[in-house]
């Protein structure tokens, strides 16, 4: 077994270091010492060390792992719901400064979806989804509650569909929330709605990266209607705070603490902010702002918020501390990316790819287009099918699982991450399967802090339910299954070693 590949050290105090195995996801604590032996070669390790080593790992000999197995047999409708992305409308009452969609219309959306295209994606789900397998619609757009006719349209017809076949369906819809169409509260609460929220931080932070399109700041409308939803709706909708991070002050501790007061989110998600720049300086350039273009894209590379100096150091003092935030009389119950990872770890799960798109989850936009990517709506070669006729081409490099991946397969956090995401690829290189250098630096800092936060955290930490992981599209919709690693035997003896997970 080799360090960086079959396994990974990780020291997270003066005397203790985290060990993962990548095989099955366990998780061990080691000492200082045993670490180190371990980091340069399991042969370095001393005799009764080996031994427990050897036991330890019963399984996951190379070529022999549960992860590895598993995603060999998979097919693409296992791990994940069939969701379908509904790009409702090119419009867009904000103005936000990293917005990837144009604006709203990707550059080629020009109408709002129609009731004819309701009828397309219903003929898609019965097409394509797997026999008795969920469905997930994911209101999107623009913002999707300035086409609010079309989502109530398709939640009476799923549930008729439901009555009809016992199909069971989930509703989630990404809005920035400054819109409350008549009805929108009742919707939302019949229909138990994931309503997840493009909301950045205070009121600093939001409005200076989330404005509304005649310049004026966004938050203050924000929360009021978030607190209007929370009150008319209860614990009948799930309220999720979706943060994009693009500053280095406030921090990122204070920009979550600022949301984190106001009692009224369940979840969490927080994203780096990718900025363009020109190749060679460190100025960001603005390409657009909302519907406006401020600047041709020249030269430019994109670079992640959350590499630069100064914010690495804020993400690993936040996962320190991110333990804190589950407070008693806070309703707040976790980061989700956060969270899936620890779930993956502590239940023993592995991720079939980084997100399902081109799997089981598709964009059907207002103009009968079918994208198995949100973010590449705008570029028409990535269409893979229309509304009338369904999927019309194939798309295998989609499905590429991770250990094809020349350089992601001998990673050792390959299934936790999945790969890595096809459209960062794409933008930083052209090729989707071309790994993107910062994103994956990223995807790997994520996985190391997170597994630092979960071996010094206590039982109570680790012992919370994550079921509800499965519901909430965590990091698009990422596949996620068992990877059935075996039990150890509890009078074995393991020291030095300590089995956390």
């Amino acid at each position: 077994m080799r360090h960086g590949t079959d396994y990974r050290v990780l020291p997270f105090s003066d005397d203790t270091s985290a060990v993962l195995l990548t095989g099955n996801h366990r998780l061990l604590l080691a000492p200082h010492d045993t670490a180190e032996r371990l980091a340069a070669g399991a042969d370095r390790l001393l005799p009764d060390e080996r031994r427990a080593w050897e036991r330890l790992r019963t399984g996951t000999a190379p070529g022999s792992e549960p992860n590895r197995l598993r995603l060999a047999e998979s097919t693409p409708s296992d791990g994940a719901d069939f969701a379908v992305n509904v790009n409702l409308t090119n419009v867009c009452n904000l103005a936000c400064t990293y917005c990837f969609a144009e604006g709203g219309d990707y550059g080629r959306i020009t109408e709002a979806m129609g009731e004819h295209s309701v009828a397309w994606i219903f003929d898609f789900v019965q097409r394509y989804a797997a026999p008795g397998q969920r469905i997930r619609f994911e209101f999107f757009g623009g913002e999707p509650l300035a086409n609010f006719a079309v989502i109530r349209t398709i939640c009476a017809r799923a549930r008729a569909l439901a009555a009809h076949s016992g199909t069971e369906f989930v509703h989630r819809i990404s809005t920035n929330l400054t819109l409350m169409p008549q009805g929108v509260e009742e919707l939302f609460r019949d229909y138990r709605f994931i309503v997840s929220v493009s909301i950045d931080g205070g009121r600093e932070v939001q409005d200076a990266n989330r404005p509304s399109k005649n310049g004026k700041g966004s938050f203050d409308r924000i929360i009021r209607n978030v607190a209007r939803l929370r009150e008319a709706c209860g614990d009948d909708v799930t309220l999720v705070a979706r943060m994009t991070i693009a500053t280095a002050e406030p921090t990122l501790t204070e920009n979550v603490r600022d949301l984190w007061r106001l009692d009224l989110f369940d979840y969490f998600q927080i994203y780096p902010g990718v900025y363009p720049v020109e190749q060679g300086t460190k100025v960001p350039i603005a390409l657009t702002l909302g519907d406006r273009k401020l600047s041709e894209p020249r030269g430019i590379q994109y670079i992640n918020h959350f590499l630069q100096p100064g914010i690495v150091e804020q993400f690993k003092d936040f996962l320190v501390h991110y333990p804190r935030l589950f407070a008693p009389g806070n309703r707040f119950k976790g980061v989700l990316e956060y969270e899936r990872a620890v779930q993956m770890i502590s239940e023993g799960a592995t991720a079939l790819a980084f997100c399902s798109g081109g799997r089981t989850y598709y964009t059907h936009s207002p103009d009968g287009s079918i994208s198995p990517c949100h973010r590449l709506v705008g570029d028409e070669s990535f269409d893979v099918g229309t509304g009338a006729e369904g999927l019309t081409r194939e798309h295998p490099e989609w499905r590429r699982t991770v250990d094809e991946h020349p350089v992601c397969g001998a990673c050792w956090a390959r299934y936790l991450c999945g790969g890595g995401c096809r459209q960062e690829n794409h933008v930083a290189s052209g090729d989707l399967n071309d790994l993107n250098t910062e994103s994956c630096q990223y995807q790997l800092m994520l996985a190391e802090e997170v597994i630092k936060m979960l071996a010094r955290s206590g039982a109570a930490y680790r012992e919370r339910s994550r079921t509800r992981y499965d519901d909430l599209f965590v990091s698009c919709g990422r596949p996620v299954v068992p990877n059935e690693r075996p039990d150890l035997e509890s009078a074995a003896d393991y020291r030095p070693f300590h089995v956390l997970c």
